[in-house]
């Protein structure tokens, strides 16, 4: 994970792209739940830091709801693992579906969710010293949840709908993109784990993939590019014809 070197690069892409590229309104924001306590749903992924020493990672698959930041329940009512720090994947994971992460500390982050392709993130903050900010880039990302445990938070629960499945038009006055044959980027500043304001996301469209070395070459995008127009898996970008990329920033 190479992030340290790149988070004064990261702080200013964003405005640097909105300097080359176009805005694209397509991202949609719901506000906060009013209750500060909520519970992850039955038959999900759930992650966490053991807290064990070496800082290992818990890995449970829960048929029954558990209530956020619970660890104790999670261990009682899930079926879980001890999955070794030194084990985690270096390029990422790949969850086409629903994955439940519980962050108390930053490494969680960084090793385990940057350069992931996760479809549906529930994030929740169970730490105690709040997030710097600073970037994440997350693959084909269509929904975010963040729940913030701090007490007193002003926005403890958000929702995002980052963008639309797949076969679901967008309206032609607002953008004309080929979600089909696009790279989706997702950049996530951290920092809104601690629910101290609403989220706030914006997209932008990028020039063909195979140019943007040209236009950014310090930037280290989760996957090489241009990739193989092999027919394949949707969820999976390394398998399908690139032809355009679409970056959102949630901040």
């Amino acid at each position: 994970m190479e992030m340290s070197p790149n988070t004064v690069f990261f702080v200013l892409l964003p405005w640097s792209l909105w300097l080359l590229f176009f805005l694209t309104p397509i991202t949609q924001t719901t506000s906060s739940a009013p209750s500060s306590e909520t519970s992850l749903p039955a038959n999900t992924t759930l992650l966490f830091d053991s807290g064990t020493p070496g800082y290992n990672l818990r890995n449970c698959s829960c048929s029954t709801a558990v209530r956020d930041c619970d660890e104790a329940l999670a261990n009682s009512l899930c079926q879980c693992h001890t999955v070794l720090r030194s084990t985690l994947p270096p390029a990422g994971l790949r969850e086409p579906g629903t994955l439940n992460v519980w962050v108390k500390e930053l490494w969680v982050l960084e090793e385990l969710l940057n350069s992931s392709m996760v479809g549906h993130l529930r994030l929740s903050f169970c730490g105690i010293k709040s997030m710097d900010s600073q970037y994440l880039a997350l693959l084909g990302l269509r929904t975010l949840r963040i729940h913030s445990a701090a007490p007193q938070t002003p926005y403890p629960n958000q929702e995002m709908t980052i963008s639309p499945s797949t076969g679901v038009a967008v309206k032609p006055e607002t953008l004309s993109f080929d979600f089909s044959s696009s790279l989706h980027v997702t950049f996530l500043d951290v920092a809104v784990l601690n629910g101290l304001s609403a989220l706030k996301a914006y997209s932008v469209v990028g020039p063909p993939a195979h140019t943007l070395s040209q236009h950014f070459p310090h930037l280290a995008l989760p996957l090489a590019l241009p990739f193989s127009a092999t027919p394949g898996d949707p969820m999976d970008p390394r398998k399908q014809p690139l032809q355009n990329l679409l970056f959102t920033f949630v901040y």
